[in-house]
């Protein structure tokens, strides 16, 4: 009896565990929601005109490091796009606040700071610049 209970306990741990980290990586649909550079603990010059790749991350964190660098490889020469990034280390209470479950996520803003797309954990280079491309691009 015993084992039948720790092989059902195992199996559901394991369930959890995979419906946790399916969406590692994958680009949703943004909110639509507005964020101002305030409310993410950045000053109010930290956001683009055009549109703002708003890193949450650790410094800790390699995959954050990452990110980074790909994230400043592809804005770089567009006019009007802005990297803020926000150290979830000092300011875990942010994490609550949007949402967020893993280290690094990224929220792609548009020039009024509307939430136009977002990614969960790391992420390749083609998801970043699809982000990127979210707040480049007119609205649906």
């Amino acid at each position: 009896m015993i084992p039948l209970v720790l092989a059902a306990a195992t199996g559901a741990i394991g369930l959890i565990g995979w419906f946790w980290w399916r969406g590692e990586g994958r680009l949703t649909r943004g909110s639509g929601e507005r964020i101002r550079p305030r409310e993410v603990a950045l000053p109010d010059d930290a956001f683009g005109l055009v549109g703002t790749m708003l890193l949450f991350g650790s410094r800790q964190d390699e995959r954050t490091d990452l990110a980074r660098v790909r994230l400043e490889g592809m804005i770089d020469g567009i006019r009007g796009v802005a990297l803020a990034e926000v150290d979830l280390t000092a300011r875990g209470d942010l994490a609550g606040r949007y949402g967020i479950t893993r280290t690094p996520s990224l929220f792609a803003l548009d020039g009024q700071g509307r939430l136009r797309a977002r990614v969960k954990g790391a992420a390749d280079a083609e998801t970043l610049r699809a982000a990127l491309d979210s707040v480049l691009r007119p609205p649906d």
